[in-house]
């Protein structure tokens, strides 16, 4: 049934990123969308401008996921390498349990797009940065609470998990065992611990 006028645009977006997510952008037509959120063609043209207009906000809302998910980590404990190998624990958790083995959307999107249109490279170079930027925050906090060397490259460092992190989720995508991705996330979590003192030790998985 089409929606009327008045919509809940964030239902929309979470509609369309089921869509986008099992059939990739270029596999999604404007039919697709219109059967998946009830909107008519016309509304929708009006709300987002273009299917690449639904896509680029269906990124943003997911890196807003993403990067959520990293901030409430860094704020269930007073560690903030605890908080990142707790982060890294549960990606480890959340991929392998995903029964449809859709990947990351924001892989996917990379992967598939992004290297064809300026505007879906920036959104996804601007999830990026933000990852980075709170990386960089936990780890200069990690360094002004003494678990950190303070000499440590902040810049780096966050680059590097941010790397990792998605170099996990391409992986995940060729549905490897978990003791193959635990043991990518053990190396990761280990490089980082190796820059702490031993009160910034982090346990092993």
């Amino acid at each position: 049934m089409p929606r009327p006028p008045s919509f809940d645009r964030a239902e929309v977006i979470e509609l369309a990123t089921e869509v986008f997510w099992q059939r990739g952008y270029t596999g999604t037509s404007v039919s697709d969308l219109v059967q998946a959120t009830g909107l008519q063609p016309g509304s929708l043209y009006a709300a987002f401008g273009s299917k690449k207009g639904v896509f680029l906000e269906v990124l943003k809302a997911y890196q807003a996921d993403s990067a959520g998910r990293l901030e409430d980590s860094l704020r269930q404990t007073d560690s903030p390498l605890e908080a990142i190998e707790g982060f890294f624990e549960r990606l480890v958790d959340e991929t392998l349990e995903d029964s449809r083995h859709r990947g990351c959307l924001m892989v996917n999107a990379m992967l598939e797009y992004s290297r064809h249109d300026a505007d879906v490279q920036g959104q996804l170079v601007g999830g990026l940065h933000r990852m980075e930027a709170l990386f960089g925050r936990a780890l200069r906090r990690a360094g002004e609470q003494g678990e950190l060397d303070p000499r440590l490259d902040v810049d780096a460092t966050a680059a590097f998990l941010v790397n990792n992190l998605w170099g996990i989720r391409v992986m995940c995508r060729g549905r490897p065992s978990r003791d193959a991705v635990e043991g990518v996330v053990r190396t990761v979590l280990t490089a980082l611990a190796a820059s702490a003192d031993q009160r910034g030790s982090m346990r092993r998985m």
